[in-house]
């Protein structure tokens, strides 16, 4: 080890000359180490993006989630994301017709209920496929049977599906993911 006072380094380390701040390179020859110095531009802070263009990108996000929640994958699609946004529409829609065809219930926009409340925002969720439910549900739901309770669940479940989706969507635009 290194038996000069005040010259302690850890073992592994290469010992550091005091006077002149150099480490010691293997065969104990000393290495020049350039001083360090201060550098105004090192520490400024970089500008951020001007206030027109984070609008901008604020807007286009705000157009893409809504285009994502009416219908399912369109978001995808403007943003040029076909593969993802062809996934979305196939699960939600599929999700949303499956629970359709189980008669599955679709709760109105008024409720007397909390939790009704919540099943139409899973439903509304869904964008377009909300609207058609009528077509789907001549006959109305059928929640006394176990299947049209699944269908329920199927069309909640599209609605968190395509929340998801225009979630997605914002962060793409927004530049938090890719």
């Amino acid at each position: 080890m290194n038996e000069v006072p005040g010259n302690e380094a850890a073992f592994g380390e290469a010992p550091v000359n005091q006077t002149t701040g150099s480490q010691a390179a293997g065969n104990d020859a000393l290495v020049e180490q350039p001083p360090a110095t201060y550098t105004p531009a090192a520490h400024t802070i970089a500008p951020s993006r001007s206030v027109a263009a984070s609008a901008g990108r604020a807007a286009l996000a705000l157009l893409a989630g809504i285009m994502a929640w009416l219908v399912p994958g369109l978001g995808h699609l403007l943003l040029g994301r076909w593969g993802r946004g062809l996934l979305f529409f196939i699960a939600v829609g599929g999700l949303v017709v499956t629970g359709y065809l189980l008669r599955g219930n679709v709760f109105p926009p008024r409720s007397g209920d909390p939790f009704g409340t919540l099943g139409f925002l899973a439903d509304a969720s869904t964008g377009v496929f909300y609207y058609s439910s009528r077509f789907f549900e001549a006959a109305g739901p059928d929640v006394s049977r176990a299947a049209g309770d699944y269908g329920t669940r199927f069309i909640a479940a599209a609605g968190v599906v395509n929340v998801l989706a225009v979630l997605d969507v914002i962060e793409i635009t927004t530049g938090r993911r890719s």
